[in-house]
């Protein structure tokens, strides 16, 4: 319990100074749902109408201070999804992840008091994003997805690590490992695999460590690897979590995709066909990788803010828990 509480006080410090750096001032909400039963978490920045972004796994929420600080205008909620950062455990299990994820999404939007939001998703985020639209287009009238969506579209690959992780035989080691204290250059290499190694060393040791810390919390790593193990399948996306073209051609939502030109998971010249299919979608191509805000905040939020602009969504002020 020590050691938990210790990690917590950590991770909140570095909250606070990541805020700081970038002029944010950050309010913390526990969402609580009945259906699914879990517990999330937001951050709440700014005034104005509200934007929802949605993190990677295994991101941090805060992780987006980046970008939102190139976003002014808007009340900015970052959500840790269940299982994530400091975010209750969750094992995403009892039914189809699809399912729960547009769950989670629309019923935060409920226990907020908000009836619509545009949405930002980043990774799994997107992917969580990309199964609203399509299967509760009327809560988001237009979402931002930066970086690959997870395994939405064809041509996605996993890393080595992610197929280590969802392997029966070293998936438990690697799970039990990523609870053992390691130094930052550790963490920087692991990272670097997935986003890039511009954005793995040029992030502050701060922000480094909202990526590595929560992990060591009890039932953060077991959440990671039951969450991937739903996703793929080796480096593979699980082919239920795949969209189909007549999915893609069905979404009625206007997206942005903003993709960085060196993603490891899905280079946007392997996306591009798939986004083309969506009718009111366009992909711009950024700098950088998986998490191009990381390698070049502005070029990544210009974009979003003319998006974001074209058309603001009258809402009533969120209510949080």
């Amino acid at each position: 319990m020590r050691v938990s509480t210790r990690l917590t006080e950590r991770i909140r410090a570095a909250e606070r100074r990541v805020s700081a750096t970038y002029g944010l001032t950050m309010t913390e909400h526990t969402i609580v749902l009945e259906d699914p039963p879990v517990r999330l978490r937001a951050l709440a920045t700014g005034s104005g109408t509200p934007v929802i972004h949605v993190n990677g796994i295994s991101a941090p929420a805060m992780g987006f201070a980046p970008l939102v600080a190139q976003l002014p205008g808007y009340r900015h909620l970052l959500l840790d999804l269940p299982g994530h950062n400091l975010a209750a455990p969750y094992h995403w299990r009892d039914r189809p992840l699809r399912d729960l994820a547009v769950g989670v999404l629309t019923r935060t939007l409920d226990a907020l008091g908000v009836p619509q939001a545009a949405f930002v998703g980043s990774s799994l985020g997107g992917l969580f994003t990309l199964w609203t639209a399509i299967d509760a287009p009327a809560r988001l009238p237009r979402a931002a997805i930066v970086g690959a969506p997870a395994t939405a579209l064809p041509g996605t690959r996993g890393t080595a690590a992610m197929a280590a992780m969802t392997s029966a035989v070293r998936g438990p080691l690697t799970q039990w490992s990523m609870r053992l204290p390691s130094p930052r250059f550790v963490a920087r290499a692991a990272l670097a695999e997935a986003i890039g190694t511009g954005a793995a060393h040029g992030m502050s040791g701060d922000l480094l460590d909202l990526h590595r810390l929560p992990l060591r919390l009890p039932g953060r790593a077991a959440s990671y690897r039951a969450l991937l193990r739903r996703l793929m399948r080796g480096r593979a996306p699980r082919p239920e979590n795949v969209l189909t073209d007549a999915e893609l051609a069905g979404i009625t939502v206007p997206l942005l995709f903003v993709w960085g030109e060196q993603d490891v998971f899905c280079p946007p010249r392997t996306g591009g066909p798939s986004v083309a299919k969506i009718p009111q979608a366009h992909l711009t191509v950024v700098p950088g990788g998986h998490s191009p805000w990381l390698d070049d905040a502005g070029r990544t939020a210009a974009p979003i803010r003319s998006f974001l602009a074209d058309e603001r969504i009258e809402t009533p002020a969120p209510k949080t828990a």
